[in-house]
């Protein structure tokens, strides 16, 4: 077994919560970015730039836009819910470099 390898399975949790973390925190910061840039569209749109929109003010577009945006509730919480998906991900990668290490220690032993 080369020697990166077996670092690789010596440090297999460490990688397996770093990894989750990293997945976690990708994840919320790909959802903050579509968030604000749903909220951009809705500022861009405003004709007379004083916050409020008022029937007369309100486009098709305008409303397609505020839709997509209240549709977005999931990106408001997913701080919360991308939890149980991150340690889900760190529990996969454990046991796949598990099963990787058992494969290789039964090929060794061949």
């Amino acid at each position: 077994m080369s020697s990166l390898s077996a670092k690789i399975f010596k440090f297999k949790k460490i990688i397996a919560v770093v990894l989750a973390v990293v997945i976690y925190f990708s994840l919320t910061y790909a959802t903050n970015e579509q968030q604000l840039a749903y909220e951009k569209e809705v500022i861009a749109l405003d004709t007379n730039k004083d916050g409020i929109y008022s029937d007369d003010e309100v486009t098709k577009e305008q409303k397609q836009v505020i839709e997509k945006m209240q549709n977005g509730t999931g990106g408001q919480i997913a701080p919360y819910t991308l939890i149980p998906f991150a340690f889900f991900c760190g529990i996969f990668i454990f046991f796949a470099i598990r099963a990787v290490e058992n494969f290789k220690n039964r090929q060794s032993n061949i």
